[in-house]
């Protein structure tokens, strides 16, 4: 018999969860038609996780925000600057400069991003 990967093996893990969730997760187990809520949890565990990891902190995933990747073609330094104003942009500016800014990332992106 082939040993287990480690990618393979269930650990069980153990946390504390409010009783009026444990009512809505015995529910909502049922109504995916999953045996025991473990079964329900574990699916959920795997997308929550793997998007945790694509935010990249805490803060990226709850807030919702995807976390930054970077590249080796520029200093992380200067695609923080970069993400920092975007970010600040897209949070203060009018509706016409963001949009703006879109029509020209786009029109940089279809420039720069066919080449491979």
């Amino acid at each position: 018999m082939p040993l287990k990967t480690r990618r393979e093996i269930s650990y069980p893990l153990s946390f504390r969860v409010p009783l009026s969730q444990v009512e809505e997760i015995d529910a909502a187990a049922a109504r995916e038609k999953r045996k025991r809520r473990s079964d329900l949890l574990e699916a959920i565990w795997e997308v929550a996780w793997a998007e945790y990891k694509r935010a990249g902190s805490l803060e990226a995933y709850a807030s919702g925000r995807r976390g930054r990747g970077y590249t080796r073609r520029v200093s992380e330094e200067l695609q923080d600057q970069i993400f920092t104003a975007v970010e600040l942009i897209l949070e203060r500016a009018p509706s016409a400069v963001i949009e703006e800014l879109a029509r020209k990332l786009t029109q940089w992106a279809g420039k720069y991003g066919s080449r491979r």
